[in-house]
């Protein structure tokens, strides 16, 4: 049996799950449990590994493409990597995966597999057991057994199983999100079954099928990735081309249209974590039927899920309440309607606000960066530099960049001048300049920056200079 190629779809931005997920760090590479566990990408390229695969093909807007690098390289995967220009839904995705890896695999299967699930069992029994049908060109979908009468999911009918491939059945239909009275009847009929988005496939297979039902995609898709370019090892889609592709899922522009999709029903517990409140039905309960992580405490309350950061959270008295706390917003609603936090994205965007899509605190290319504190013409923010990274320094026409090292050290690059800088040092970095500071050393390197406007007086940065002093019993300016 040949290997078969996870292909790994990371495009979502998942506005449900705000404000843990934001437009420029996604759902998908966020933790699962808690701030340090392993992120749902990382989960997804380390569930598919071993003698039965390719190392994973990965697909992602292009502004991701460090973060997927990084997490890669976290838990030490390699993968051909794919960068969107534009976002145009899963099927421009999938279509090019199939594309790139036909070219050196003419026979090639692949597994598509969305980044931002929780499955609990053994999905890679189930998929070996299929491998055989997508060989002989059938598109395998995979379906859950519906628990409840879910209305965000689309549904797939069994049409009864094949003869000649064990646990694989006809596909009879697909259901598109259906209202909740036309789930509950298909429920009640015991044929229906979630569609996950997990499928296995011929890249030749959904190629031919692009070809035949959307030849505009096909088009577009093919001149894209004809045209692509490559940023350190990853193929970067040409944007032109690849804009003019239809915005379309695989399911509605292919799946519902093909006569050789097949449906494997997959016994695993699996979630897409749409919602907040998926949480709660995933997670380890207390005898309250409470499911937190991080610093909380609970009194008197039941039927919660509760997510702390950095500081403790204490809920009393109140149940089945969803409460996440990150570094710069707290969310407070009921799991009954913790579907409708996107409206607060919403709303975030209409006013402009950077919380609809960014984190205060983050992880970077070279680190971590937070803010600590901003005021009037003046920010505080707190930057870790990892053993051998490069902190880019910039300073705009406005802007002049206090820093202090707090821990570590490293050398500091302006120009073509190299300095040795150790805790207690203090730099500036004046309007229109730039500079690197590279920590050279075995441990992290530990900055506090002060960016202040050009005009701006000094005094919001005493506290700072006091400290610094006192670590270092001088100061040194670049």
């Amino acid at each position: 049996m040949n290997a078969i190629h996870p292909v790994v779809l990371c495009g979502g931005v998942g506005t449900r799950l705000w404000p843990l997920s934001r437009s420029q760090q996604p759902k998908q590479f966020q933790p699962i449990d808690h701030e340090g566990s392993i992120t749902f990408f990382q989960t997804t390229v380390q569930r598919h590994r071993g003698e039965l695969f390719h190392d994973p093909v990965v697909s992602v807007a292009g502004g991701h493409l460090g973060t997927v690098r990084r997490q890669l390289r976290d838990v030490q995967r390699n993968a051909r990597i794919i960068a969107e220009p534009v976002a145009r839904n899963t099927g421009p995705a999938v279509l090019s995966a199939a594309l790139l890896i036909s070219r050196t695999d003419p026979d090639a299967v692949m597994l598509i597999c969305p980044s931002d699930h929780v499955i609990e069992g053994d999905l890679n029994a189930r998929i070996r057991e299929s491998h055989k049908a997508a060989s002989d060109g059938l598109i395998v979908t995979f379906g859950i057994k519906p628990r409840y009468n879910e209305t965000g999911y689309g549904y797939i009918v069994d049409g009864g199983e094949y003869s000649n491939y064990r646990g694989v059945h006809r596909a009879e239909k697909f259901i598109e999100k259906p209202n909740a009275q036309t789930a509950q009847s298909l429920i009640e009929t015991g044929l229906a079954y979630w569609a996950s988005g997990i499928s296995l496939m011929r890249a030749d297979t959904v190629i031919e099928e692009y070809r035949r039902f959307d030849p505009v995609t096909f088009g577009a898709v093919s001149a894209s990735l004809a045209n692509a370019g490559n940023e350190d090892g990853a193929l970067v889609l040409e944007e032109a081309s690849f804009g003019s592709a239809e915005s379309l899922p695989t399911e509605r522009a292919v799946f519902e249209k093909s006569k050789t999709v097949a449906l494997a029903p997959a016994e695993v517990e699996w979630d897409d974590v749409g919602a907040w409140a998926a949480f709660h039905t995933i997670g380890k309960k207390s005898d309250d039927n409470n499911v937190v992580s991080g610093d909380v405490m609970m009194v008197n309350s039941t039927g919660s899920y509760v997510r702390g950061s950095d500081r403790l959270v204490a809920v009393v008295g109140v149940d089945n309440l969803v409460v996440v706390d990150t570094h710069d917003a707290l969310l407070v609603t009921t799991r009954d309607q913790s579907q409708d936090v996107k409206k607060v994205v919403e709303q975030l965007k209409a006013q402009s606000r950077r919380e609809a899509e960014d984190h205060s605190f983050g992880a970077t290319d070279w680190g971590k960066q937070g803010k600590l504190a901003s005021g009037a013409g003046y920010m505080l923010r707190h930057l870790t530099a990892n053993p051998g990274a490069t902190l880019p320094v910039e300073s705009g026409s406005e802007f002049r960049r206090l820093m202090v090292v707090a821990s570590g050290g490293g050398m500091l690059q302006m120009g073509s001048r190299r300095r040795e800088i150790r805790a207690g040092a203090t730099f500036e970095i004046g309007p229109e300049q730039t500079a690197d500071v590279i920590n050279d050393g075995t441990g992290p390197m530990q900055v506090i920056e002060v960016a202040c406007h050009v005009d701006g007086p000094l005094t919001h940065l005493t506290p700072l200079l006091e400290l610094a002093a006192v670590a270092d019993g001088s100061r040194e300016h670049a």
